[in-house]
């Protein structure tokens, strides 16, 4: 009899006969994908405790749970739909492996955070998911005799597909790729690939033959044609939102999700036209009914946001992927699991019947339960209520998997009689356990009354703290060391984001408009604070709170601080510069007499950190040279050190042969040039390997000034440069260098110099900012949160100029070039001046303008 004949599901089916290591297999494989949704279900009590607790919670239900789940039913149910023989158990159970060294691997990658660990994670399970791609298409080949729904291997293929983009776009955001808006992009495809590609693709292909055998009868007969055409449909939806997302394209989005809700409805068809004429009435029809029914419901509010903007998509999602997690995801997870489990390990009709009994304890309840908390979570209700649904579906859905447990250990010993088996109150340890870990639940998300907040000490320094995408403003807190400091944190992002102390405080997990206070207590040394949601913290989501300055006394008694806005002690060396960032004008007189002494230093690279450098004039970068076009340097060079020397000047066009030779030490030499032409330019020691003697701090800038350069209030200059640590502070080894895997960005020498001690201009006065790239191997994108350039000056010419009608927002330079930008800082406040390459900001490449 064929498996698309009436009242056989089209499944493969365990007999009693079936070999022992098969259905140990069977129970080792389901007691995998139950151990992540206990470990899921776990992380309930330690809501806002754990770091990264929403984010582990999703993977391990998502990544552990159902991949693991996909990659060993897909595969039975190819082989029976296909009629063909699949490949070794062997290859099976290595792509398993694989797949679960790389899901622990990913886990802990984002949670420490190692990038590579994270990398090496992504690597395995896409590795996995490939492999497993290939075995079913090798099988689909192989097929003389397909079934009438063949084509759902097909929804299995695209599936695996879709995972392999999305899971590297998520190692990407787990490694903090790209700029904001970039991250943002990369993260809705991400979601969209892995929610409604991964997943979606295989439980829509899945249940073409699933609901035939849930409800025990034939399919339809147009199912097969539905099928294929709506792989074609629902593969090209998820290939068109993915791409209309990560290209920012809204049009592209919102047709690839209207596509994919027609594909989900077309799906229903076949389904609804057997449920009429035998309705759903068991726990895992009516589980994969109100699954189906989430589904589609997140697909319409995804379509109606998304066609709003791109950024309601954003918003939409802290709401729509927890609910697709539990309402979809698990409750799928429940359906299938619920009816396979028996047919896998029943060991015959009898064992069937009895596992399904227990697995279905209480059923009514819980899908009740559990969907009123899936609601609760996706109605626009204030945290009680969402926290009330966080704890009904966890006891209504989350029962299940104590559920799964006692079957699958009864599964191993010969079944009672019926008779004990009624009696047995097999529901009261599953819903006790679940009950406890509900309450808990409460507690650990901030619903369950707790007491009142504690007061604010009355002299307490209080900071306002925003939270965006993706970044904390201020960026930088400074205040009295030894100050008790209290943070009124607001979430004013449009996704959930929160704040932790790098000692373990943190705050709650705060949706957009959400507030809370994080006591920090008294401040003895510098710390850092930064948000835990996967990805967030790489993006640059970071707060350095730095103890250090002198209190300032309001009329009420109280000390209060305003983040980098205060000033340094002026008795604390290690806060301030070690470089004065204010450009003095060009000296007077055409000619201009400089000594240039290399010297070997041992200098403060990062706050605490010390480092051997070799400088010209004893600073890290060397002394700004400034002048005119037809300005003439004369500079003495006097090799102090104990290594040749050499200085290249980009200022000069001059035959490199005398002038830039190397020197040994005691030598000297002296290097004359007409500055011919303005820039901002770089200069450095051009002695082998210049790789080495520009990382180790051999570079300074000079500046020759445009014809007719206006006068401005303040004019900074900023050498950009990588910085590489050797070990005990002696000189690094040349292959990070020649890796260009530094450890520092810094300004002027040093990572974080001017968030630790900000520099002061006036609030409405013209500000201009030279900036030189020194390399030697990292470029800048400078740029100053909360104002725009005016004007951009960049290698020899105005790339920009006020009157135009236009800004810029960023200064791009390569190593070794340099410029400069204009602006007006309109009101008092702080201004964090970065490098927007955010892996190098989160390295040190970050000041603060304070304007008052």
């Amino acid at each position: 009899m064929s498996l698309d004949t009436p009242l056989r599901p089209a499944l493969p089916i365990v007999e009693a006969h079936e070999p022992t290591p098969r259905r140990v297999r069977h129970r080792l494989l389901a007691a995998v994908i139950g151990g992540y949704l206990l470990t899921a279900l776990l992380t309930v009590p330690v809501a806002d405790l754990a770091p990264l607790h929403g984010w582990i919670a999703l993977h391990l239900l998502l990544l552990g749970a159902a991949t693991n789940a996909v990659l060993v039913f897909s595969r039975h149910f190819a082989q029976a739909l296909l009629h063909a023989r699949a490949d070794s158990e062997r290859a099976a159970n290595l792509r398993l492996g694989v797949l679960n060294a790389g899901v622990v691997a990913v886990l802990l990658g984002v949670s420490l955070p190692a990038v590579p660990l994270l990398a090496t994670g992504g690597t395995l399970v896409v590795g996995a998911v490939l492999a497993h791609v290939a075995a079913l298409v090798r099988m689909q080949r192989a097929a003389v005799l397909k079934g009438k729904l063949g084509v759902v291997v097909g929804f299995y293929v695209a599936a695996g597909i879709a995972l392999a983009v999305g899971g590297v776009l998520g190692a990407l955001l787990g490694a903090g790729y790209g700029a904001p808006d970039v991250h943002t992009a990369v993260y809705l495809a991400h979601v969209h690939l892995n929610l409604l590609g991964w997943i979606g693709l295989t439980v829509v292909g899945t249940c073409f033959m699933l609901w035939p055998a849930v409800l025990r009868t034939r399919m339809a007969d147009d199912a097969p044609l539905v099928a294929r055409r709506v792989l074609v449909l629902m593969s090209a939806a998820v290939a068109a939102t993915a791409l209309g997302f990560l290209l920012r394209l809204q049009v592209v989005a919102v047709v690839g999700l209207a596509a994919a809700v027609a594909a989900v409805l077309w799906s229903f068809v076949p389904a609804v036209r057997i449920a009429r004429a035998k309705p759903p009435r068991t726990s895992s029809a009516l589980h994969l009914a109100a699954a189906s029914g989430w589904l589609l419901t997140a697909l319409v509010v995804d379509l109606v946001v998304t066609a709003q903007g791109l950024d309601g998509a954003l918003r939409a999602a802290g709401t729509l992927v927890p609910v697709l997690a539990l309402g979809f995801v698990a409750q799928v997870l429940v359906a299938a699991l619920t009816f396979l489990v028996p047919v896998l390990l029943g060991g015959g009709p009898v064992g069937n019947r009895r596992l399904t009994a227990l697995l279905e304890s209480g059923w009514t309840a819980r899908l009740l339960v559990g969907n009123t908390g899936v609601l609760l979570l996706a109605l626009p209700l204030p945290d009680p209520a969402t926290g009330v649904g966080w704890a009904l579906g966890t006891v209504g859905l989350g029962s299940f998997v104590p559920l799964l447990a006692l079957a699958l250990l009864r599964s191993r010993r010969p079944f009672e009689p019926a008779t004990a088996l009624a009696e047995r109150p097999a529901l009261v340890p599953p819903l006790a356990l679940l009950t406890v870990v509900a309450l808990l639940g409460l507690v650990g998300t901030g619903t369950w009354p707790a007491a009142p907040a504690a007061a604010v000490p009355g002299d307490a320094v209080v900071v306002q703290v925003a939270l965006e995408e993706f970044a904390v403003v201020p960026a930088v807190v400074t205040v009295p060391e030894g100050a008790h400091l209290v943070l009124e944190v607001r979430n004013t992002g449009a996704v959930r984001h929160d704040l932790r102390l790098d000692g373990g405080r943190a705050t709650p997990l705060l949706a957009a408009g959400e507030s809370a206070r994080l006591d920090v207590g008294v401040l003895t040394e510098d710390t850092t604070a930064w948000c835990t949601v996967g990805g967030h913290k790489q993006a640059g989501m970071t707060l350095q709170l730095v103890a250090g300055e002198p209190a300032t006394e309001t009329g009420d008694g109280h000390a209060h601080g305003h983040g980098p806005a205060t000033e340094p002690s002026a008795d604390e060396p290690a806060v301030a510069p070690a470089y004065d960032p204010v450009l003095a004008p060009a000296p007077g007189g055409r000619v201009h007499d400089v000594t240039l002494r290399v010297t070997e230093a041992t200098l403060e690279v990062a706050p605490g950190v010390k480092q051997t450098m070799w400088t010209f004039g004893g600073t890290v970068p060397g002394p700004v040279l400034r002048g005119r076009v037809g300005d003439v340097f004369n500079v003495r060079l006097v090799n102090a050190g104990s290594l040749p020397h050499s200085i290249d000047f980009h200022a000069s066009r001059i035959s490199p042969d005398e002038v830039m030779r190397s020197i040994e030490p005691g030598e000297e030499l002296v290097y004359s040039f007409r500055a011919e032409n303005a820039g901002a330019w770089l200069y450095h020691c051009g002695t082998s390997p210049l790789l080495q003697h520009v990382a180790m701090g051999m570079y300074g800038a000079v500046v020759i000034d445009p014809p007719d350069l206006p006068a401005v209030d303040t004019e900074l200059m900023l050498v950009q440069s990588d910085l590489y640590l050797g070990e005990d502070g002696g000189i690094p080894s040349m292959e990070p260098l020649e890796k260009g895997d530094y450890d520092l960005v810094g300004f002027n020498g040093r990572a974080d110099q001017y968030a630790r001690s900000p520099i002061r201009v006036g609030a409405g006065e013209r500000v201009r900012i030279w900036v030189v790239d020194a390399g030697p191997s990292a470029p800048s994108a400078f740029h100053v949160v909360g104002t725009q350039f005016d004007t951009v000056w960049k290698e020899g010419a105005y790339v920009l100029r006020p009157g135009g009608g236009g800004a810029a927002q960023v200064l791009d330079l390569a190593p070794a070039q340099g410029g400069f930008v204009e602006m007006v800082l309109p009101e008092p406040g702080s201004y964090p001046m970065v490098s927007h390459r955010l892996a190098d900001a989160a390295r040190g490449a970050t000041g603060v303008l304070v304007a008052k």
